[in-house]
């Protein structure tokens, strides 16, 4: 262990006494903090201009004129999304964008409560069959769920200010799919229009008007938009008291699960984007710690000094690593806060980007991965500066494997650009993301593949310095 020390010491005072592992490092922290600061002032988004809401759904309903409730058992759903409904809703008109409440079953969130496009309550964690109840007493709506009929749960009350006269029913909607999809430079969202079908039957409305007119099935539609996927479809088929419902759409808003925000851009990941140039700085870095030593012939003293040649190389690493790190961490920290508020005057603000924290679990995650990173791409350095001994060669091989194909694999095919991102270094990169937004790979994963790199260039380096001369 005082062996070990000792090389330790020794290498730590090469690596701060050499001019060129100190410009490396300073121009790794400066390139990264510099291009955040470049590339967050000029990049801009519309998110918060397109429409907050989705007001499509199918809707069976009756008037009602003031107080009343209405009943109804969900017999089944067809689970053509996570966040389908099938439920019970009072609504001042089918004019979209108009007051309401629901209270409604899905097939993988229960039964839920939501009103007014921003609130959502939940309920029992029940799927379909299922008894539901929505009551309104004035401006408060009541919504119940029984699996018998008789035993009512109230999943909540809330207020909302709708008119005398309204309009209660039945309802189906079932929101559009987005995929991310990886293509050439980044990824494209598409959308899939999915159709709900729900079966009700005891449908009971109480209240003055409810039996003046029969069953209505109308669609309530916005106008499409690429957040609500377009004109929804919908239909009713009736015996007796049966109700056969489809219905697509979603009503829905920034507040609700189901709502899908606008905004898709990872605001974390665009806040670390300059690490991507300044890990050359970090590759010079760890290559010219070790082959400065072959160029100089300083390694000869160096292994005369501390013969254990495997100490020597973990001594190197220690240093190497630590010190990437500090500065990484530096560099990570400074660029994430440097570009919050260009990110902020770019449109990059709630609802459709909330404000991201620094002490968020995720955003100090990608922080925090994003110093490992560099720290383990200087380690990877290292090991190829050994196994190759001249420093552009090393340099050129790991730039190779760590650079270019960012730029150039998602020119080849989508497909190309794929399997880059998860077999090469790159796949360290993955630790940056906290938005679903076509990963190939998870973050944790990404930073696993790159040690790999490091410890096989690491082993393989240790193998070759025991069976070469200096």
């Amino acid at each position: 262990m005082t062996s070990f020390l000792r090389v330790l010491r020794g290498e730590w005072t090469k690596f701060r006494s050499v001019r060129s592992t100190a410009l490396c490092l300073l121009a790794a922290v400066a390139v990264t903090v510099l291009l955040e600061l470049l590339g967050t002032s000029a990049g801009s988004t519309d998110a918060n201009e397109q429409p907050r809401y989705s007001d499509q759904a199918y809707f069976v309903h009756k008037p009602l004129a003031g107080d009343g409730s209405v009943v109804a058992r969900v017999v089944s759903q067809q689970s053509s999304h996570e966040w389908a409904k099938a439920g019970l809703l009072v609504k001042a008109g089918i004019t979209p964008g108009s007051p309401y409440a629901a209270v409604l079953v899905t097939p993988d969130h229960g039964v839920r409560m939501q009103a007014m496009f921003d609130t959502d309550l939940a309920g029992p964690p029940d799927r379909a069959p299922q008894w539901l109840k929505l009551t309104r007493v004035g401006s408060s709506i009541t919504g119940y769920a029984s699996a018998n009929g008789q035993d009512w749960h109230e999943v909540g009350t809330l207020t909302v200010a709708l008119p005398r006269d309204v309009e209660i029913g039945l309802f189906v909607a079932s929101p559009p799919s987005y995929v991310s999809t990886r293509t050439g430079g980044g990824t494209s969202i598409g959308i899939r229009n999915t159709i709900g079908a729900a079966i009700f039957d005891d449908v009971r409305v109480t209240g003055a008007l409810a039996g003046s007119r029969d069953w209505i099935g109308q669609n309530i539609s916005t106008v499409p938009s690429k957040e609500t996927g377009g004109v929804p479809i919908g239909d009713l088929s009736r015996s007796g008291d049966t109700f056969n419902v489809t219905g697509s759409g979603d009503i829905s808003g920034y507040g609700i699960a189901s709502w899908h925000s606008p905004g898709d851009d990872d605001v974390v990941l665009l806040s670390l984007f300059g690490v991507r140039v300044g890990v050359i700085a970090v590759i010079a870095l760890g290559v010219l710690f070790m082959t400065a030593e072959y160029r100089t012939g300083l390694i000869r003293t160096t292994f005369i000094a501390g013969p254990r040649r495997g100490q020597v190389l973990a001594a190197k690493a220690v240093v190497l690593g630590g010190t990437v790190f500090v500065a990484g961490l530096i560099a990570s920290v400074a660029s994430f806060l440097i570009a919050q508020p260009g990110l902020h005057s770019g449109g990059y603000n709630p609802p459709a980007y909330p404000h991201v924290s620094l002490l968020d679990g995720e955003s100090l995650r990608a922080v925090v991965g994003t110093a490992a990173f560099l720290a383990l791409i200087a380690l990877f350095s290292l090991g190829i500066a050994v196994l190759r001994r001249r420093t552009v060669g090393a340099i050129v091989f790991v730039v190779a494997l760590v650079v270019v194909p960012q730029l150039v694999v998602p020119v080849i095919s989508p497909d190309a650009d794929i399997w880059a991102t998860r077999l090469t270094p790159i796949a360290g990169l993955a630790v940056q993301q906290t938005v679903d937004a076509g990963q190939v790979i998870g973050p944790w994963a990404g930073l696993g593949v790159l040690c790999g790199y490091a410890v096989v260039a690491l082993g393989l380096a240790r193998w070759q310095l025991g069976r070469r001369d200096a």
